[in-house]
């Protein structure tokens, strides 16, 4: 996963819970200039635990595993969700 795919998650999540940028900014005692860069994958000089608390206040979790690991469970669950979908759509007349 790159920061841009990081940063693009966590605006997802943040405009998901209807966050602005200033109240997560502000709420996390970060700069909204910072903030946003961080989302447009533009901050490449960021703590570890500042981005933990950043993807923590807007409801997601980082989670390390080896590179090339397969796909989690949920993660799976949801493309099979997303295929079987995509499938239904297609049966239609």
């Amino acid at each position: 996963m790159t920061l841009l795919e990081i940063g693009q998650a966590l605006r997802q999540a943040r405009k998901a819970r209807k966050m602005t940028l200033q109240h997560v900014a502000d709420a996390l005692g970060m700069g909204i200039a910072t903030l946003s860069r961080l989302e447009r994958g533009e901050l490449e000089d960021i703590s570890a635990g500042r981005l933990l608390r950043v993807a923590d206040y807007v409801g997601m979790q980082l989670v390390v595993r080896p590179a090339g690991f397969g796909m989690t469970l949920d993660e799976a669950m949801a493309d099979a969700d997303g295929e079987l979908a995509v499938a239904k759509q297609q049966e239609r007349p």
